[in-house]
């Protein structure tokens, strides 16, 4: 390697070159590339949605879901697949195998065999719709209307809205909340129908056979040709009046405006819509993949404002779940702690080489970070949260390679060579080490590229990022570097360009004099630091608990309300403003802004029912309030259980990572209802009875109170009825039916015929509902049933299949965890006692034990490449081991940092173990490779004193390289620069893991290496044939 660093040492202008372009063409990608608050994933699930009018939960479960669920159950590929059948609605959720190679595959399979189910009911008018769930599918902004206007006027502002909204660059499409389909009501009237002995099918069989537009063929001559057009369509909704409904020779006609209302109106709501307390109508606004984040949100709040100062102060626009923000801030984090970590590390360079030499290995972080920037759109990368957390780890390792490389042409400065040779010797002497440990530091990272599940492709940017800063870092190291620092010793005159006063004078003599005398105590100090690791590791086994996501990493919590049953739409409504009251006392720096719906009561799918309610609360950025996620949902939780009218109320916090489901998630799987229902209560109790679960909620609420008509069927055949025909006409006459349809400029506007209000909430109107037979006679509806009132079913959910009830709950951090809870689950629960059921675990708890698999996976394959690496350096078995003796010695540090601080670990923070791993294998690997080479040159001193000495003088690089990491990584952890829970545990367990296991590195490994000369001695008396020097 000599000839190339002596080629590039003596080129400075290419040096210089290299790093000003590397810096700048960073700076462009920095300026182009799309920004998210997560990574483009896929995340491999599907929902498969099918409306059935007017159908009971059981209805559509039988005729729906079980139809669609039986064609997919062949399907190869398909991990998990729930379903909700509620009242006119099925909804499949399937998830597909995370590790199957190709899911689009999968994907085809599902689309063909939902489409081979053709015998659904004729109610069915549309194909059931097959959603993807995509990161990029995740709403960014939405954008609300509110005011004290008519619904009408207020309506027709937000479809205007909408239009230009679909029209901002990057916005992929908007979905609707509190907006209402414009329908036309033919009301009529059941008195009317009963005097004139008028079936309300017949009105609507009149206007359906009215409302025509067809072709007809054309006309053709010699001439010309014309098309036949048969034109009968409502020009305006009134003209529906005029439609005769019988007519005879000897009477008047009978037209719909003589038996029915009509009104041009709006469908009835199922969800009712408030933001911030009042009531709207919203967008929830979708970007595209390749769209950025910021520029996206940026442009709406743009056309907003436009909106605003056009339409005056009688229209508010609302905008909350801004996303972008989340992303601005860590971006703005990193930014700023980045800057004060390369001041730090500046400063750190400062004390112990000089001014010139610190800053070109300070600037080795920018060109490296910049380097990554500028690649990463080649690999179809976003800057995201993710990519952000991995460029934190970055600025802990990547200027250790340039320390290294530095100091070591500083000291062969120092002993009088001339700049370049200083140079070429310097670099060249620790070319393979560096090397090695580029390499290592690769392979401590690189088994994150092969893990598996959803969690592996979000963190799949992680490596890449470290793997293109470390390739760009060596080659600005071993090509750029040398050149910068003998360009900048000619400037300054000759060879003392180097601090070599307090550090060679003081401390170096007194650490190797330590180190000699600790040698003495070899075997003691190996005892105590085994007893120390043991401990160490005993205490997080037992005591530490591990977090996927620690819940204070969120901003953003639901409340999921239920009110007794039989609360109307508008009592719900009315009833959750006391929640929103309270919340409208959060200070405003905690309080970003708040969405209700009420109808439903859940943020992902669920059923709806008019006691439910849902608020999702928004909450500024972490490093604007004092109080986390878990402390202000702790003090809201005691204020709302204090409010008295609620059945149930559940607080449930988004972590801000993937989406890995609740805590705590038990779903009891089994057709027998009760037995279900009885497992599920004790499920309920048992959970109850663990300390530190809260928020304890199911999925199998009940629903509707129900009129229940009991048909007899001997006078249905008497009298020449069906069942038929008696479900079809209370279909009409309470549900309604769309009998017709009409477009009006851009809107399709339907035309439903019901019985009028009044009789729609009389049971004597529902017991005089007049019925047509086959001859035509109508029969009243209580001569042939009985009416009984009930609870009615609850929606009707099935896991892979079978019928299921799913159980969930939050938990206490530091309390206990979601696989606790789950191992005390499945250890009280003995399978035997419930042979017809079954207890699967999910949510955070299956997540968290297949990612810590998967990180152990990791771990050991990282450890074993790692050796392998290490031999091919050393030749040895033994060396190899002592080096990654470091790796559990450095766990000490971070169990020792996280019990001070009092913080879980999690998944975020492993992954900056295995930063740690890498950087730990380093200073072992330099200290060790240098002992060995001043062995080979061995001048008659003793092993002990070739130990002492060599690990004095790379105490400096050793001490430099864990200083400056801490220096880079420690503001991030304690939000010197802003905060972000997301990356602050990662920063954490580097920068403490390093600062608390380099002295025990510096201590622990002459002590391995002496010990290895004592085995060889002793060898080599057993077996005197044994080679001097030879390495075991």
């Amino acid at each position: 390697m000599k000839p190339i660093i002596r080629f590039f040492a003596e080129r400075h202008l290419f040096s210089y070159l290299f790093s000003l372009s590397v810096i700048l063409l960073g700076v462009g990608s920095l300026l182009s590339i799309p920004r998210d608050n997560l990574p483009n994933v896929d995340l491999r699930e599907l929902f498969i949605t099918t409306i059935y009018p007017g159908a009971s939960p059981q209805d559509v479960e039988v005729n729906v879901t079980s139809k669609i669920e039986d064609e997919l159950k062949e399907i190869d590929g398909i991990d998990k697949m729930t379903s909700l059948s509620m009242e006119n609605l099925s909804r499949i959720h399937i998830k597909l195998d995370q590790n199957y190679d190709d899911p689009e595959a999968i994907k085809r399979d599902i689309r063909n065999a939902v489409n081979r189910v053709n015998d659904l009911p004729e109610e069915v008018d549309e194909d059931p719709q097959i959603h993807e769930i995509k990161t990029s599918g995740i709403p960014i902004i939405e954008v609300g209307l509110t005011g004290d206007i008519p619904y009408r006027e207020l309506r027709e502002h937000a479809r205007r809205l909408e239009k230009k909204l679909l029209e901002v660059p990057g916005v992929a499409q908007v979905n609707k909340y509190g907006w209402r389909d414009r329908e036309v009501k033919i009301e009529v009237s059941a008195e009317k129908m009963a005097d004139l002995q008028l079936p309300v099918q017949q009105v609507a069989q009149a206007i359906a056979q009215r409302n025509i537009r067809a072709s007809a063929g054309s006309l053709e001559s010699y001439t010309d040709a014309k098309n036949i057009v048969a034109l009968a369509e409502f020009e305006e909704p009134g003209l529906i009046g005029d439609v005769i409904v019988r007519t005879g020779f000897d009477g008047p006609n009978v037209r719909v405006r003589d038996v029915a209302q009509i009104s041009d109106d709006f469908e009835k709501p199922d969800i009712l819509s408030r933001m911030n307390g009042h009531s709207a109508i919203s967008f929830l606004v979708d970007k595209k993949e390749s769209a950025d984040i910021i520029r996206t949100v940026k442009a709406v709040r743009i056309l907003v404002d436009e909106q605003q100062a056009e339409l005056g102060e009688h229209i508010t626009f609302v905008l909350t779940g801004d996303t972008s923000r989340l992303v601005k801030n860590r971006i703005e984090v990193v930014q700023s702690n980045g800057l004060m970590g390369l001041v730090l590390v500046g400063l750190v360079l400062v004390v112990f080489l000089n001014k010139r030499s610190a800053f070109w290995v300070a600037m080795g972080l920018p060109v490296a970070l910049f380097g990554a920037l500028f690649l990463l759109p080649v690999f179809d990368v976003t800057l995201d949260s993710i990519t952000l957390a991995a460029m934190a780890i970055v600025i802990g390792i990547i200027v250790d390679d340039a320390i290294v490389i530095s100091e070591n042409i500083s000291r062969h400065l120092a002993m009088g060579k001339s700049p370049v040779e200083a140079a070429v010797d310097g670099a060249s002497e620790v070319f393979m080490p560096v090397l090695t440990t580029i390499i290592t530091t690769i392979l401590a990272f690189s088994p994150l590229f092969f893990m598996e599940g959803m969690l592996g492709r979000f963190i799949y940017v992680i490596p890449l990022v470290v793997v293109l800063a470390l390739m760009v870092s060596f080659f600005e190291s071993t090509l750029a570097l040398p050149s910068h620092l003998t360009h900048l010793a000619r400037g300054n005159g000759g060879v003392k360009t180097i601090k070599t006063g307090w550090f060679e004078r003081v401390l170096k003599p007194l650490f190797e004099t330590l180190i000699y005398r600790v040698l003495c105590l070899r075997y003691l100090m190996i005892g105590l630091f085994v007893a120390l690791l043991g401990g160490s590791l005993w205490y997080a086994a037992n005591k530490m608990h591990f977090e996927l996501f620690p819940a204070k990493m969120g901003d953003e919590f639901h409340i999921q309300m239920e009110l007794p049953h039989g609360s109307s739409l508008r009592a719900t409504a009315d009833k959750v403003t006391e929640v929103e009251r309270l919340l409208e006392t959060l200070p405003q720096d905690e309080l970003d802004s708040f969405v209700t719906r009420i109808g439903i009561n859940h943020p992902f799918g669920g059923g709806l029912n008019d006691n439910f309610a849902l608020i999702t609360v928004y909450l500024t950025p972490f490093a604007q309030r004092e109080r986390n996620i878990e402390q202000i949902v702790a003090d809201l939780r005691v204020q709302v259980q204090a409010l008295p009218g609620y059945r149930s109320v559940v607080f449930q916090m988004e972590t801000g990572g993937p989406p890995v489901g609740r805590p705590v998630t038990v779903s009891i799987v089994g057709n027998d209802d009760a037995r279900r229902a009885e497992l599920t209560a004790r499920v309920v109790a048992f959970l109850g009875e663990i300390d530190g679960v809260t928020d304890i909620d199911r999925d199998d609420k009940g629903g509707k109170e129900q009129i229940v008509v009991e048909l007899d069927y001997d006078r249905l055949a008497r009298l020449g009825l069906t069942v038929a025909d008696i479900a079809r006409t209370l279909r009409l006459a309470y549900d309604g039916e769309t009998v017709t349809r009409v477009r009006y400029v851009d809107e399709e506007v339907a035309f439903r015929v019901m019985l009028d209000s009044s009789a729609r909430s009389s049971d004597t109107a529902l017991a005089a509902l007049l019925v047509p037979n086959r001859q035509g006679r109508l029969v009243r509806l209580d001569r042939v049933a009985q009416f009984q009132e009930e609870p009615g079913p609850a929606d009707v959910r099935h896991f892979d299949r079978e019928r299921a009830t799913t159980v969930t709950g939050d938990i206490v951090k530091g309390v206990t965890t979601p696989i606790q809870v789950a191992e005390q689950i499945q250890t009280h629960f003995n399978p035997l006692d419930w042979p017809d059921l079954q207890l699967v675990i999910g949510g955070e708890a299956e997540e968290s034990q297949d990612s810590m698999k998967s990180l152990v996976i990791a771990f050991v394959t990282a450890i074993v490449g790692i050796f392998f690496v290490l031999i091919l350096l050393f030749n040895s078995l033994i060396q190899p081991l002592f080096v990654l003796m470091a790796v559990p010695f450095g766990l000490v540090g971070v169990i020792a940092a996280f019990l001070f601080h009092g913080e879980p670990l999690g998944f975020v923070a492993m992954t900056g173990v295995i930063g740690l791993v890498g950087v730990l294998v380093n200073d072992s690997l330099i200290l060790v490779d240098f002992v060995n080479k001043m062995r080979e040159q061995n001048n008659g001193q003793s092993m002990r004193q070739i130990i002492a000495a060599g690990t004095a003088v790379r105490l400096r690089p050793i001490v430099i390289t864990s200083i400056t990491t801490g220096a880079g990584l420690l503001p991030m952890a304690y939000g010197l620069g802003g905060t972000d829970p997301f990356m602050a545990p990662m920063a954490l367990a580097m920068g403490w893991g390093i600062f608390l296991a380099t002295p025990i590195t510096l201590v622990l490994m002459p002590c391995l290496l002496l010990i290895q000369d004592d085995g060889a001695r002793v060898l080599r008396w057993v077996l005197p044939q044994t080679k001097k020097g030879r390495r075991v």
